[in-house]
């Protein structure tokens, strides 16, 4: 739990000051990228995580492969946290910014579970088809959840919205019980 309450203050932090730099969006984005990098390249994780890597190593990572890339603010985060030891904190972090801002009223977080993965096309729909019907930007997180047979669940705004063909057959089979 600690963990987490470290994550939240941290991005509670870059949110305080990318508000107050009116760069909200741009360093969503950053840490968006950052996400999918760390999702994408496991390697990249092991390496940005592992304890006998220096510091100034990851530092001097960043500089070269993403200092072209990120908003100068993210870039410095990252090395913050790289001085810190606290770059596997970074997915937490990440999420904990989204729920700032949405708390913040700026975007709707969704959670997508789904039985199988999106192709990029109904990605791009989904996100365009909740934009539309809550007016506000949309972060789509998207888990894939095999166990779910067909179909999706889907988390927002404290709702959960089952279009499973599992979550189907479990509301027959407790209609069947009575």
């Amino acid at each position: 739990m600690r963990e987490v309450e470290v994550a939240e203050r941290y991005a509670e932090a870059l949110y305080s000051l990318a508000q107050d730099e009116g760069i909200l969006d741009r360093v969503g984005q950053d840490l968006a990228l950052l996400r999918e990098l760390w999702n994408s390249l496991p390697e990249l994780a092991r390496f940005l995580e592992h304890p006998l890597v220096p510091a100034k190593s990851k530092e001097e990572f960043f500089d070269h492969a993403l200092a072209d890339t990120l908003h100068p603010y993210t870039l410095n985060f990252l090395k913050l946290l790289a001085r810190k030891k606290r770059l596997d904190y970074l997915p937490l972090i990440q999420r904990a910014y989204l729920k700032v801002a949405e708390k913040e009223g700026r975007l709707v977080s969704v959670l997508v579970r789904a039985a199988l993965p999106l192709v990029e096309e109904e990605f791009a729909r989904l996100r365009e088809t909740l934009e539309k019907a809550l007016g506000k930007p949309v972060v789509l997180e998207v888990e894939e959840v095999p166990e779910l047979i067909a179909g999706a669940e889907i988390r927002l705004l404290g709702r959960r919205y089952d279009l499973s063909l599992s979550g189907r057959l479990q509301a027959l089979a407790a209609e069947l019980k009575g």
